[in-house]
């Protein structure tokens, strides 16, 4: 194993807020963060939900986060981005204040910002509300796992179900797939050489898992996808993957920078990172590089400070 070149970029400036469970995506030149949680862990409030959406142009020689435009505060949510489009799917408000009973609601909405025009559109609702899910993108087509559906007082509903939309149909509509052998939130979805990787989380018992699961859209079928490396369950909780070229890379508590091998369909640990984070985000920088934004540890915090990784 070779340690990965992992180190803080003095001229990759930190995010203007502190936010876990939060959505991101790389489009062209720029990287966008949307929503999250800025406030201390299990606490939540309507005012402790981010609802900027910030851009940072990589191509710039000054770089620096620019608050581009506002929408709902969310967090728990997917996010992927197509064309000119920054897709927000799902996720739950808070509709209490500070220091009230906590209010938490899952939303079913899509919503869609144009970076051309800087505005925010609808698409066809979730078909149900879903929260501590995720999003990935194959092709034109969004595919939507996990989750569960918080609704203020009323008892909480895993979901068993996943859901498929193609941005390309003359009328985008929610398609519900193979149902997943699991019942998984705080998961991480990938679309990785034509496949719905499905990594980690944490089951209806309350129990973290290292567990991956893989959905063909070709034969419509799940498999295995083996474990992720580790000595504890919570490795799985709260992991950030992200696909660069042929090669499936994932970034999770314990500080381990695994990669899926694909002809002997396990995980290596190929690294570890300088921070160990949950509820963070992993996004290209180019064919050898990623960057893991936001989430936080058990002992610091959340983190502000951007980890570039030079792939070994």
């Amino acid at each position: 194993m070779t340690e990965a070149k992992s180190h803080q970029v003095s001229n990759l400036p930190p995010l203007p807020v502190e936010i876990t469970s939060f959505g991101a995506v790389k489009l062209g030149d720029s990287i966008f963060v949307f929503g999250g949680h800025m406030g201390a862990a299990h606490s939540y409030s309507n005012k402790g939900q981010n609802e900027k959406l910030f851009q940072l142009n990589l191509s710039q020689p000054q770089l620096e986060w620019n608050e581009i435009a506002s929408g709902p505060r969310l967090q728990g949510l997917g996010m992927v981005a197509f064309e000119s489009h920054l897709i927000v799917i799902g996720g739950f408000t808070a509709l209490n204040e500070e220091g009230q009973d906590q209010d938490l609601h899952s939303q079913s909405q899509v919503k869609v910002f144009d970076i051309t025009t800087h505005s925010w559109s609808d698409l066809p609702a979730l078909p149900e509300p879903r929260s501590s899910h995720d999003a990935a993108l194959i092709g034109s087509t969004i595919y939507v796992v996990g989750g569960w559906n918080m609704q203020g007082d009323e008892d909480t509903q895993w979901h068993n179900s996943a859901w498929a939309l193609d941005l390309k149909s003359e009328e985008p509509r929610w398609v519900r797939i193979a149902d997943p052998p699991f019942v998984r939130r705080a998961l991480a979805t990938v679309g990785h050489a034509g496949k719905l990787f499905v990594i980690g989380g944490m089951n209806q018992q309350g129990t973290p898992t290292r567990e991956v699961a893989i959905y063909d859209p070709t034969t419509r079928m799940w498999v295995n996808g083996g474990q992720l490396q580790g000595e504890k369950p919570m490795t799985g909780f709260g992991v950030a993957g992200v696909s660069i070229g042929e090669r499936l890379l994932v970034t999770a508590l314990d500080g381990s920078l695994q990669s899926w091998n694909d002809q002997s369909s396990d995980w290596q640990i190929i690294g570890h990172t300088k921070n160990a984070r949950f509820f963070h985000r992993l996004l290209p920088l180019d064919a050898q590089s990623m960057v893991a934004i936001g989430g936080a540890s058990m002992s610091e915090g959340k983190f502000s400070e951007p980890e570039v990784i030079n792939l070994p």
